[in-house]
């Protein structure tokens, strides 16, 4: 089998190469290879490689910056999904689309299903929500979407490889040579789940396999966390596998006290319930584990 992604230098396409099984082909684009928002250069993409499938491992994810480039954010995580649908109808290709726990509002108290009505709140959110409906109003099997959350890998830019630089023997040393105490602030009051990348590689590869697709799956490791808590689990088991040595403080904030551009949702755990009958996520800390592992490993 055949699967094409657009996209190679993000954490998941990353990812599903690392973890890609003996039996698929895997053929990975980068933007200098087919400029997405581009619809010729897709369809010319389509017609030379001819995949079984295509997961649309491309996209904008800065959600501090999108606020201030709507407009890019909109061409690339819209117009592109669009024209990579249009091409996937033209040549009989199923198409995976990634998407967001930022669809929704966060003013549940209880999971989200893949039934609910999202209601995003930022311009991220509002991009991934638009391209949702691109794909929904195609009324086929053929077409899925994944929606994920706070996605993370043992290298690259992601929560859980910031907090190792914050908390780092050269980070604290820098503050205190500023005659700053080290410390943290962490959000407390935003509530989700960790995605260890590879285990969500690890379904999309078994999602390929299904010859019948529901039109939403949910997926993230199992349980739910803070940011803050999920700070605290980091510092505990990075320290506890010599990724440090230096003791941070880690101070829980509210987001009100955060300086940050965006609303982001304060809720925004998903039901993944659906997605068990493929693939059962593990506990987030279970996962965090492998990755901080991989990471005592492996050069950034």
């Amino acid at each position: 089998m055949r699967i094409l992604t657009f996209g190679q230098t993000g954490q998941l396409a990353k990812a599903l190469k690392r973890t890609q099984p003996e039996s698929f082909e895997l053929i990975q684009l980068t933007h200098q290879q087919v400029d997405i928002t581009q619809p010729q250069l897709i369809d010319e993409a389509l017609s030379r490689y001819r995949p079984d499938i295509i997961i649309n491992c491309a996209a904008y994810t800065d959600v501090e910056r999108a606020e201030s480039n709507a407009t890019q954010v909109m061409q690339t995580n819209v117009d592109a999904v669009r024209f990579m649908v249009k091409a996937a109808r033209q040549y009989g290709i199923r198409f995976i689309q990634l998407s967001t726990d930022y669809v929704f509002d966060g003013l549940s108290s209880r999971p989200y299903t893949v039934n609910q009505t999202p209601s995003a709140i930022n311009v991220y959110g509002q991009s991934k929500l638009l391209a949702e409906d691109v794909i929904l109003d195609q009324q086929s099997n053929q077409f899925c979407i994944i929606r994920t959350s706070w996605l993370y890998d043992y290298s690259g830019k992601n929560f859980v490889t910031t907090m190792l630089k914050l908390m780092s023997q050269e980070h604290n040393n820098a503050m205190l040579a500023q005659g700053l105490i080290p410390n943290i602030n962490v959000v407390n009051d935003q509530t989700g789940c960790p995605t260890m990348v590879d285990d969500l590689a690890h379904f999309l590869w078994k999602l390929c396999l299904q010859k019948q697709w529901s039109a939403i799956y949910h997926w993230s490791d199992a349980g739910m966390c803070t940011w803050y808590e999920f700070a605290k689990e980091i510092q505990s088991q990075a320290t506890a596998l010599g990724l440090m040595r230096a003791t941070v403080t880690l101070t829980p904030v509210t987001s009100e006290n955060y300086n940050s551009p965006v609303k982001r949702p304060s809720f925004s755990v998903l039901d993944t319930r659906l997605s068990h009958s493929i693939s059962k996520p593990k506990p987030w800390q279970q996962q965090l584990a492998q990755c901080l592992y991989s990471r005592s490993i492996n050069k950034d």
